[in-house]
Protein backbone atom coordinates (compact mmCIF):
# COMPACT_ATOMS: atom_id res chain seq x y z
CA UNK A 1 0.00 0.00 0.00
CA UNK A 2 1.13 3.61 -0.53
CA UNK A 3 2.64 5.62 2.29
CA UNK A 4 0.17 6.87 4.89
CA UNK A 5 -1.63 10.07 4.06
CA UNK A 6 -2.36 12.91 6.47
CA UNK A 7 -5.30 12.17 8.71
CA UNK A 8 -7.20 15.39 8.18
CA UNK A 9 -10.86 14.62 7.65
CA UNK A 10 -12.61 15.69 4.51
CA UNK A 11 -15.97 17.43 4.60
CA UNK A 12 -16.87 16.29 1.10
CA UNK A 13 -19.30 13.37 1.00
CA UNK A 14 -19.96 11.06 -1.89
CA UNK A 15 -23.58 10.68 -2.94
CA UNK A 16 -22.72 7.26 -4.38
CA UNK A 17 -21.21 6.00 -1.12
CA UNK A 18 -24.19 7.32 0.81
CA UNK A 19 -26.45 5.58 -1.72
CA UNK A 20 -24.74 2.26 -0.97
CA UNK A 21 -25.37 2.86 2.73
CA UNK A 22 -29.05 3.45 1.96
CA UNK A 23 -29.29 0.33 -0.22
CA UNK A 24 -27.58 -1.75 2.48
CA UNK A 25 -29.94 -0.45 5.18
CA UNK A 26 -32.97 -1.31 3.05
CA UNK A 27 -31.41 -4.76 2.60
CA UNK A 28 -31.02 -5.13 6.37
CA UNK A 29 -34.63 -4.15 6.99
CA UNK A 30 -35.87 -6.48 4.25
CA UNK A 31 -33.87 -9.33 5.77
CA UNK A 32 -35.66 -8.77 9.08
CA UNK A 33 -39.12 -8.36 7.58
CA UNK A 34 -39.01 -11.71 5.79
CA UNK A 35 -37.02 -14.90 6.26
CA UNK A 36 -36.00 -17.84 4.10
CA UNK A 37 -33.16 -19.23 2.00
CA UNK A 38 -33.65 -16.71 -0.80
CA UNK A 39 -33.48 -13.74 1.59
CA UNK A 40 -30.48 -15.21 3.41
CA UNK A 41 -28.53 -15.80 0.21
CA UNK A 42 -29.54 -12.60 -1.54
CA UNK A 43 -29.11 -10.16 1.34
CA UNK A 44 -27.18 -11.54 4.30
CA UNK A 45 -24.21 -12.27 2.08
CA UNK A 46 -23.44 -8.56 1.64
CA UNK A 47 -25.72 -6.06 3.43
CA UNK A 48 -23.77 -5.89 6.72
CA UNK A 49 -20.29 -6.58 5.25
CA UNK A 50 -20.87 -3.59 2.93
CA UNK A 51 -20.79 -1.22 5.91
CA UNK A 52 -17.49 -2.58 7.17
CA UNK A 53 -16.02 -2.54 3.66
CA UNK A 54 -17.01 1.13 3.36
CA UNK A 55 -15.39 1.82 6.73
CA UNK A 56 -12.10 0.54 5.34
CA UNK A 57 -12.67 2.20 1.97
CA UNK A 58 -12.95 5.60 3.66
CA UNK A 59 -10.27 4.95 6.28
CA UNK A 60 -7.90 7.81 7.08
CA UNK A 61 -4.43 6.42 7.69
CA UNK A 62 -2.46 7.97 10.53
CA UNK A 63 1.30 8.17 10.69
CA UNK A 64 2.81 5.14 12.49
CA UNK A 65 4.26 7.42 15.15
CA UNK A 66 1.05 9.36 15.76
CA UNK A 67 0.41 9.65 19.49
CA UNK A 68 -3.00 8.97 20.91
CA UNK A 69 -4.27 7.52 17.64
CA UNK A 70 -6.35 4.80 19.29
CA UNK A 71 -7.76 7.12 21.94
CA UNK A 72 -8.60 9.68 19.28
CA UNK A 73 -10.36 7.05 17.17
CA UNK A 74 -12.33 5.85 20.19
CA UNK A 75 -13.41 9.39 21.04
CA UNK A 76 -14.53 10.15 17.49
CA UNK A 77 -16.38 6.86 17.03
CA UNK A 78 -18.04 7.12 20.43
CA UNK A 79 -19.51 10.46 19.41
CA UNK A 80 -20.80 9.24 16.03
CA UNK A 81 -21.73 5.63 16.88
CA UNK A 82 -22.06 4.91 20.58
CA UNK A 83 -23.74 8.14 21.64
CA UNK A 84 -26.72 7.47 19.32
CA UNK A 85 -26.59 3.80 20.32
CA UNK A 86 -27.00 4.59 24.03
CA UNK A 87 -29.52 7.36 23.34
CA UNK A 88 -31.81 5.00 21.42
CA UNK A 89 -31.19 2.15 23.86
CA UNK A 90 -32.36 4.27 26.80
CA UNK A 91 -35.28 5.81 24.91
CA UNK A 92 -36.47 2.48 23.54
CA UNK A 93 -36.09 0.68 26.86
CA UNK A 94 -38.25 3.29 28.59
CA UNK A 95 -41.00 2.74 26.03
CA UNK A 96 -40.48 -1.02 26.06
CA UNK A 97 -40.72 -1.40 29.83
CA UNK A 98 -43.86 0.76 29.88
CA UNK A 99 -45.53 -1.38 27.20
CA UNK A 100 -44.53 -4.68 28.86
CA UNK A 101 -45.76 -3.49 32.25
CA UNK A 102 -49.07 -2.47 30.68
CA UNK A 103 -49.36 -5.91 29.06
CA UNK A 104 -48.27 -7.69 32.24
CA UNK A 105 -45.44 -9.46 30.43
CA UNK A 106 -42.42 -7.69 31.90
CA UNK A 107 -39.40 -9.84 32.84
CA UNK A 108 -35.92 -8.77 34.01
CA UNK A 109 -34.44 -10.20 30.80
CA UNK A 110 -36.33 -7.55 28.84
CA UNK A 111 -33.88 -5.01 30.30
CA UNK A 112 -30.74 -6.99 31.01
CA UNK A 113 -30.36 -8.55 27.56
CA UNK A 114 -30.52 -5.23 25.66
CA UNK A 115 -28.02 -3.73 28.11
CA UNK A 116 -25.61 -6.65 27.66
CA UNK A 117 -25.97 -6.67 23.88
CA UNK A 118 -24.43 -9.24 21.57
CA UNK A 119 -26.24 -12.03 19.75
CA UNK A 120 -28.56 -12.85 22.64
CA UNK A 121 -30.77 -9.93 21.66
CA UNK A 122 -33.67 -10.59 19.35
CA UNK A 123 -37.01 -9.03 18.54
CA UNK A 124 -37.18 -5.27 19.17
CA UNK A 125 -33.47 -5.03 19.99
CA UNK A 126 -32.31 -7.55 17.40
CA UNK A 127 -30.23 -5.08 15.36
CA UNK A 128 -28.49 -3.32 18.25
CA UNK A 129 -25.50 -5.66 18.03
CA UNK A 130 -24.30 -3.87 14.89
CA UNK A 131 -23.35 -0.49 16.35
CA UNK A 132 -20.94 -1.72 19.09
CA UNK A 133 -19.38 -4.08 16.53
CA UNK A 134 -18.81 -1.10 14.23
CA UNK A 135 -17.32 0.87 17.12
CA UNK A 136 -14.92 -1.79 18.38
CA UNK A 137 -13.82 -2.87 14.90
CA UNK A 138 -12.71 0.70 14.14
CA UNK A 139 -10.69 0.86 17.35
CA UNK A 140 -9.09 -2.51 16.59
CA UNK A 141 -8.26 -1.46 13.05
CA UNK A 142 -6.64 1.73 14.30
CA UNK A 143 -4.62 -0.18 16.90
CA UNK A 144 -3.30 -2.54 14.22
CA UNK A 145 -1.78 0.33 12.24
CA UNK A 146 1.28 0.21 14.46
CA UNK A 147 2.22 -3.12 12.89
CA UNK A 148 3.64 -3.80 9.45
CA UNK A 149 1.20 -4.66 6.68
CA UNK A 150 2.29 -8.30 6.63
CA UNK A 151 1.80 -8.72 10.36
CA UNK A 152 -1.49 -6.81 10.22
CA UNK A 153 -2.84 -9.14 7.52
CA UNK A 154 -1.68 -12.18 9.49
CA UNK A 155 -3.41 -10.99 12.67
CA UNK A 156 -6.66 -10.24 10.85
CA UNK A 157 -6.52 -13.61 9.10
CA UNK A 158 -6.02 -15.33 12.46
CA UNK A 159 -9.00 -13.48 13.95
CA UNK A 160 -11.13 -14.47 10.96
CA UNK A 161 -10.19 -18.13 11.31
CA UNK A 162 -10.93 -17.97 15.05
CA UNK A 163 -14.38 -16.54 14.32
CA UNK A 164 -15.01 -19.32 11.78
CA UNK A 165 -14.16 -21.91 14.42
CA UNK A 166 -15.65 -20.38 17.56
CA UNK A 167 -18.22 -17.88 16.33
CA UNK A 168 -21.00 -19.44 18.39
CA UNK A 169 -18.95 -18.86 21.55
CA UNK A 170 -17.82 -15.34 20.65
CA UNK A 171 -21.14 -13.95 19.40
CA UNK A 172 -22.95 -13.76 22.80
CA UNK A 173 -20.15 -11.71 24.42
CA UNK A 174 -21.28 -8.27 25.69
CA UNK A 175 -21.54 -5.37 23.25
CA UNK A 176 -20.62 -7.62 20.31
CA UNK A 177 -16.94 -7.47 21.23
CA UNK A 178 -16.64 -11.13 20.23
CA UNK A 179 -17.66 -10.56 16.60
CA UNK A 180 -16.14 -7.10 16.06
CA UNK A 181 -12.88 -8.74 15.00
CA UNK A 182 -14.61 -10.57 12.17
CA UNK A 183 -15.32 -7.18 10.55
CA UNK A 184 -11.60 -6.43 10.19
CA UNK A 185 -11.24 -8.62 7.10
CA UNK A 186 -13.85 -6.51 5.30
CA UNK A 187 -12.24 -3.28 6.47
CA UNK A 188 -8.88 -4.49 5.21
CA UNK A 189 -10.45 -5.39 1.87
CA UNK A 190 -12.08 -1.98 1.63
CA UNK A 191 -8.82 -0.22 2.39
CA UNK A 192 -7.04 -2.22 -0.28
CA UNK A 193 -9.78 -1.61 -2.84
CA UNK A 194 -9.52 2.13 -2.23
CA UNK A 195 -5.94 2.09 -3.54
CA UNK A 196 -7.06 -0.03 -6.49
CA UNK A 197 -10.01 2.25 -7.30
CA UNK A 198 -8.03 4.80 -9.35
CA UNK A 199 -7.20 2.11 -11.91
CA UNK A 200 -10.86 1.43 -12.68
CA UNK A 201 -11.72 3.62 -15.67
CA UNK A 202 -15.18 2.16 -16.39
CA UNK A 203 -16.75 1.66 -12.95
CA UNK A 204 -20.20 0.55 -14.11
CA UNK A 205 -18.86 -2.16 -16.40
CA UNK A 206 -16.19 -3.31 -13.94
CA UNK A 207 -18.65 -3.15 -11.04
CA UNK A 208 -21.15 -5.28 -12.94
CA UNK A 209 -18.41 -7.85 -13.45
CA UNK A 210 -17.57 -7.85 -9.72
CA UNK A 211 -21.26 -8.15 -8.83
CA UNK A 212 -21.73 -11.08 -11.21
CA UNK A 213 -18.58 -12.81 -9.95
CA UNK A 214 -19.67 -12.42 -6.33
CA UNK A 215 -23.25 -13.49 -6.96
CA UNK A 216 -22.34 -16.56 -9.03
CA UNK A 217 -21.22 -18.85 -6.16
CA UNK A 218 -24.17 -17.63 -4.08
CA UNK A 219 -26.68 -18.42 -6.82
CA UNK A 220 -24.97 -21.76 -7.44
CA UNK A 221 -25.46 -22.65 -3.79
CA UNK A 222 -21.77 -23.25 -3.10
CA UNK A 223 -21.27 -20.09 -1.02
CA UNK A 224 -23.23 -20.02 2.22
CA UNK A 225 -24.61 -16.66 3.44
CA UNK A 226 -23.01 -14.79 6.32
CA UNK A 227 -24.64 -13.71 9.55
CA UNK A 228 -22.03 -11.69 11.40
CA UNK A 229 -24.29 -11.17 14.41
CA UNK A 230 -23.88 -14.85 15.26
CA UNK A 231 -20.25 -15.10 14.14
CA UNK A 232 -21.25 -17.05 11.03
CA UNK A 233 -18.89 -16.26 8.15
CA UNK A 234 -20.36 -18.77 5.73
CA UNK A 235 -18.21 -20.97 3.52
CA UNK A 236 -14.54 -20.45 4.46
CA UNK A 237 -12.86 -17.85 2.22
CA UNK A 238 -15.49 -18.11 -0.54
CA UNK A 239 -18.31 -16.34 1.33
CA UNK A 240 -16.00 -13.49 2.35
CA UNK A 241 -14.76 -13.09 -1.23
CA UNK A 242 -18.34 -13.12 -2.50
CA UNK A 243 -19.36 -10.46 0.04
CA UNK A 244 -16.42 -8.23 -0.95
CA UNK A 245 -17.08 -8.61 -4.68
CA UNK A 246 -20.80 -7.89 -4.34
CA UNK A 247 -20.24 -4.86 -2.08
CA UNK A 248 -17.45 -3.43 -4.24
CA UNK A 249 -19.44 -4.12 -7.39
CA UNK A 250 -22.45 -2.22 -6.06
CA UNK A 251 -20.22 0.65 -4.99
CA UNK A 252 -18.56 0.92 -8.41
CA UNK A 253 -21.91 0.81 -10.21
CA UNK A 254 -23.30 3.54 -7.97
CA UNK A 255 -20.18 5.68 -8.38
CA UNK A 256 -20.41 5.35 -12.14
CA UNK A 257 -24.12 6.17 -12.21
CA UNK A 258 -23.88 9.06 -9.74
CA UNK A 259 -21.07 10.65 -11.77
CA UNK A 260 -23.70 11.32 -14.44
CA UNK A 261 -26.39 12.66 -12.10
CA UNK A 262 -27.06 16.27 -11.12
CA UNK A 263 -25.85 17.66 -7.81
CA UNK A 264 -29.26 17.66 -6.16
CA UNK A 265 -29.37 13.84 -6.36
CA UNK A 266 -26.10 13.67 -4.41
CA UNK A 267 -27.58 16.06 -1.86
CA UNK A 268 -30.72 13.97 -1.42
CA UNK A 269 -28.62 10.81 -1.05
CA UNK A 270 -26.46 12.40 1.64
CA UNK A 271 -29.49 13.76 3.49
CA UNK A 272 -31.17 10.36 3.50
CA UNK A 273 -27.96 8.65 4.61
CA UNK A 274 -28.05 10.74 7.79
CA UNK A 275 -30.94 8.55 8.93
CA UNK A 276 -29.27 5.18 8.28
CA UNK A 277 -28.10 4.62 11.84
CA UNK A 278 -31.52 5.32 13.32
CA UNK A 279 -33.29 3.08 10.82
CA UNK A 280 -30.95 0.20 11.65
CA UNK A 281 -31.58 0.59 15.37
CA UNK A 282 -35.33 1.20 15.36
CA UNK A 283 -36.88 -0.73 12.47
CA UNK A 284 -36.96 -3.93 14.54
CA UNK A 285 -39.06 -2.14 17.13
CA UNK A 286 -41.57 -1.18 14.44
CA UNK A 287 -41.78 -4.85 13.44
CA UNK A 288 -42.23 -5.89 17.07
CA UNK A 289 -45.03 -3.39 17.59
CA UNK A 290 -46.83 -4.59 14.47
CA UNK A 291 -46.62 -8.16 15.77
CA UNK A 292 -47.10 -9.83 12.38
CA UNK A 293 -45.17 -13.13 11.92
CA UNK A 294 -42.50 -12.95 9.22
CA UNK A 295 -44.25 -15.68 7.23
CA UNK A 296 -47.40 -13.53 7.00
CA UNK A 297 -46.03 -10.03 6.47
CA UNK A 298 -47.33 -8.20 3.40
CA UNK A 299 -45.29 -5.67 1.46
CA UNK A 300 -46.67 -2.69 3.39
CA UNK A 301 -44.84 -3.93 6.50
CA UNK A 302 -41.53 -3.39 4.73
CA UNK A 303 -42.63 0.10 3.69
CA UNK A 304 -43.64 0.92 7.26
CA UNK A 305 -40.39 -0.42 8.74
CA UNK A 306 -38.37 1.71 6.32
CA UNK A 307 -40.43 4.89 5.95
CA UNK A 308 -41.53 5.48 9.55
CA UNK A 309 -38.04 5.47 11.16
CA UNK A 310 -36.53 7.33 8.21
CA UNK A 311 -39.18 10.04 8.36
CA UNK A 312 -38.52 10.57 12.08
CA UNK A 313 -34.79 10.62 11.38
CA UNK A 314 -35.19 13.34 8.76
CA UNK A 315 -37.11 15.44 11.29
CA UNK A 316 -34.50 14.87 13.99
CA UNK A 317 -31.75 15.81 11.53
CA UNK A 318 -33.24 19.30 11.43
CA UNK A 319 -33.05 19.70 15.21
CA UNK A 320 -30.28 20.03 17.83
CA UNK A 321 -30.96 16.38 18.73
CA UNK A 322 -29.38 15.21 15.47
CA UNK A 323 -25.90 14.65 16.94
CA UNK A 324 -27.29 12.69 19.87
CA UNK A 325 -29.76 10.45 18.06
CA UNK A 326 -28.27 10.26 14.55
CA UNK A 327 -24.57 10.72 15.18
CA UNK A 328 -24.39 13.52 12.64
CA UNK A 329 -24.51 17.34 12.90
CA UNK A 330 -27.76 19.19 12.47
CA UNK A 331 -28.71 19.76 8.84
CA UNK A 332 -28.41 23.34 7.70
Amino acid sequence: MPAPTPDADTTTRSGAIDALRIVAVVGIVTGHVWAGPFIDAGLYTWHVPAFFLLSGYLWKIRRPDARGAVAGEAKKRFRTIMTPYFAWLVATLLVHVTILNHRGTFTPEAVTLPLIGGSLNAGPFGAYWFMPALFFSAIMFRALERFSLVLRVAIIAAITVTTHLFGDVLAPLPLSIGVAGSALIFMLAGQGLRHFRSRVKKPVRFGAGCLAAGAAPVLAGVSAPLDMKYGELGTPVLSIVAAVLISFGLLLILEGVFSRLPGWVHTVSTRLAAGCLMVVLTHTYVLWLLGIPDTERPFWVLIAAVVLPWSVAMILNRTPLSQIFLGTPRAT
